[in-house]
């Protein structure tokens, strides 16, 4: 009997240590499960959170409108000061501020160098680690694709990268005649004599290129209708050649020095079909891109998806060489390449962690938000035209999200985020004439900044600027002694303290009377309209002087987000809502230099980011109250299950999971 209970009991131990075995699996199996979790990050730059918002409401956009509704969304998300792209996007890629990234500004001034010499904060390297490197420390695999600060060229980069990299040449227009065409070889048929022309691209640092242009006539019209064009280095017609239709889009690879793969577009505009008049050819910029990865990665790439195309052309569009509709479909061309490739590398590498950018919301922004009277040229009508650029962007952006959302499976966390909003700018500071009129800054005979005997000098970005001085033993050639700093940097602040300006109150109590006096025409006066321009005419008419800058702070060790860095000014300036800063030394106030600015404190309205994500384990149709460009990291950390690093300062965003299931406790 004895021996019976015992067999009993063992085989029961048996039996509960198989069950427990099974349950310690099943626990497991979940973790393991949860560390499958992939993050892709797709980052608009200058995506206004006031602007997102209003589109979604008026169903103009529908992919983030989805995901709005699948998702977790910030009421109030905030962002770093400065609001700058380089910045920001470095606090975005480590929740860290610039006080550790040293990305202080978009531009910023060299340490130990003559006083003119400037960094770009597009092209530097985040002295802490960002996610896609951190990530890969910890055994997952990234990517990263024309994110701010991923640059391949530097060595803190991720399993897949690609970057923008050299302008070699500006667009141009070219006025091209042709003639009876000879030498070429492989020439398709043609109903029509052959006849050619070519032109020049005058390239940087690379011998300038010839390009041979072959013009055939394919119609069998018995006429002269020349419809088909061959480009051509070698006048060679093979595959590394470009056939396109007049009229259309055509593309033209450039292999640089050592096979680096460079490229424009381009377009034949043929008014003449028999091409006895001069045929115009638009190209765009030859641009091409820094690639870094696997064996056969970049040539992989270019294969795909063929050369870094150009983000835009401002300067074609203002000459008129390209319609507002060309304007937009190279916009287009560039987003939708840096997506495909993007969800090409997804799909084909599976990355845990994928972050892109792109940046048409804040370019159209920086040209055309339109929108305060006190703006040069500011019409309703024109608003109304500038602002439909801005929403095109937007649903550009919508349709990019939407491409991703359909890319997703069962363990993708999709994170949609901006950098910084933006805000209108009527008018442009000169802090370097600030300088000038307090004797900091000389010029010599030609009116040009003389920066070997000034004390000081301000470098501009957005809304705010970093004023260094020239210090003896700090900068080269500095000429300011150690004990006259202080005397120095209180002068500096006082100068800038001192500036006021007229608010342009006229022309806004002009536009309120407007507005009243159009609401009575159209019958649709309340009693809300009318206060709130009552209201906003009062506060015009009591507002006599505005301080332009409205944060002037020096560099202390007290200071422990942006001016603790060395690349840091020993003042940094704030700009007001609605000043933009410039580098003119003849004025202290001059028209704005773009339309949109940013730059200013991260806390602004106008300024506020967008933040939202979506994933299994998120929260469907939630706004939490608000988030931090800095706690984006931290959050993607605690998702992939990944160690912080020390240096992060942002915190991990609450109330985004859904609640966890607990699992039973067996000890």
């Amino acid at each position: 009997m004895e021996k019976k209970m015992k067999k009993i009991l063992f085989a029961g131990i048996i039996v509960l240590n198989l069950c427990l075995f099974t349950i310690i699996n099943e626990v497991e199996a979940k973790e393991n499960q949860e560390t499958d979790r992939k993050v892709i990050l797709i980052s608009f730059d200058g995506m206004k959170n006031e602007y997102t918002k209003k589109y979604i409401k008026d169903n103009k956009l529908p992919h983030i409108k989805q995901m709005q509704d699948n998702g977790v969304t910030a009421k109030n998300p905030s962002t770093i000061t400065p609001s700058l792209t380089a910045p920001s996007h470095a606090a975005i890629a480590t929740g860290a501020t610039p006080i550790q990234t040293g990305i202080v500004s978009n531009h910023w001034h060299e340490p130990n160098t003559v006083l003119d010499n400037e960094k770009n904060g597009f092209r530097e390297e985040i002295e802490v680690s960002p996610l896609w490197v951190e990530a890969r420390k910890q055994g997952k695999i990234t990517a990263t694709i024309a994110f701010p600060g991923a640059n391949p060229k530097e060595r803190k980069q991720g399993d897949y990268s690609i970057y923008p990299g050299k302008i070699w040449s500006t667009s141009d227009l070219e006025s091209l005649t042709y003639i009876k065409s000879a030498e070429w070889v492989h020439s398709p048929k043609s109903f029509s004599p052959l006849k050619e022309t070519e032109f020049s691209i005058k390239m940087k640092t690379e011998r300038d290129r010839l390009i041979h242009i072959l013009a055939i006539d394919s119609t069998d019209d018995q006429k002269q209708n020349y419809d088909t064009f061959v480009l051509s280095e070698d006048k060679k017609v093979d595959p590394d050649d470009s056939i396109v239709k007049g009229n259309q889009w055509g593309s033209l690879p450039l292999y640089i020095n050592d096979q680096q793969s460079a490229g424009f577009w381009f377009k034949i505009k043929t008014n003449s079909p028999d091409l006895t008049l001069p045929v115009q050819l638009y190209r765009t910029a030859v641009t091409s891109s820094l690639i870094s990865g696997p064996k056969g990665f970049s040539n992989e790439i270019e294969k795909e998806f063929g050369f870094y195309p150009a983000q835009d052309d401002d300067k074609a569009l203002e000459k008129e060489w390209i319609t507002r509709k060309e304007y937009e479909e190279i916009s287009t061309r560039y987003v939708m390449w840096v997506t495909k490739v993007s969800l090409y590398i997804k799909q084909k590498y599976n990355p845990d962690l994928l972050m892109f950018y792109t940046p048409q919301i804040d370019h159209e922004e920086h040209k055309y938000l339109l929108l305060d009277p006190r703006q040069p040229g500011y019409s309703h009508e024109k608003s109304k035209k500038y602002m439909s650029y801005i929403e095109w962007s937007y649903q550009l952006a919508d349709e990019v999200v939407g491409e991703t959302m359909n890319s997703l499976k069962e363990n993708d966390y999709l994170f949609i985020v901006s950098d910084h909003g933006m805000e209108p700018a009527y008018s442009t500071l000169s802090p370097n004439k600030v300088l000038k009129d307090a004797g900091l800054l000389t010029v010599d005979q030609k009116n040009k900044i003389n920066f070997t005997e000034s004390k000081a000098y301000a470098i501009p970005s957005g809304s705010a600027a970093h004023v260094y001085i020239n210090l003896q033993n700090r900068e080269k050639g500095g000429i300011v002694p150690r004990d006259e700093y202080e005397s120095v940097r209180n002068q500096i602040v006082q100068a800038f303290k001192e500036v006021e300006v007229t608010d342009k109150k006229g022309v806004l109590i002009q536009h309120d009377m407007k507005e009243v006096m159009s609401a009575i025409e159209r019958d649709n006066l309340s009693f809300n309209t009318i206060q709130k321009h009552v209201k906003d005419t009062w506060k015009h008419l009591l507002k006599q002087k505005i301080h332009p800058y409205e944060k002037v702070m020096k560099n202390t060790n007290k200071n422990t987000t942006l001016m603790g860095h060395q690349n840091s000014g020993d003042i940094v300036l704030i700009g007001a809502p609605g000043y933009v800063m410039g580098s003119d030394i003849e004025k202290n106030i001059t028209p704005p230099i773009e339309l949109g600015t940013h730059g200013g404190s991260g806390d602004r309205s106008m300024l506020r980011p967008v933040f939202m994500v979506t994933g299994a384990d998120f929260h469907k149709g939630k706004q939490i109250n608000s988030s931090s460009n800095l706690d984006i990291a931290p959050t993607i950390y605690d998702l992939l299950e990944l160690d912080v690093p020390s240096f992060v300062e942002g915190e991990k965003i609450e109330g985004i999971y859904k609640d966890k299931k607990i699992l039973p406790n067996w000890e």
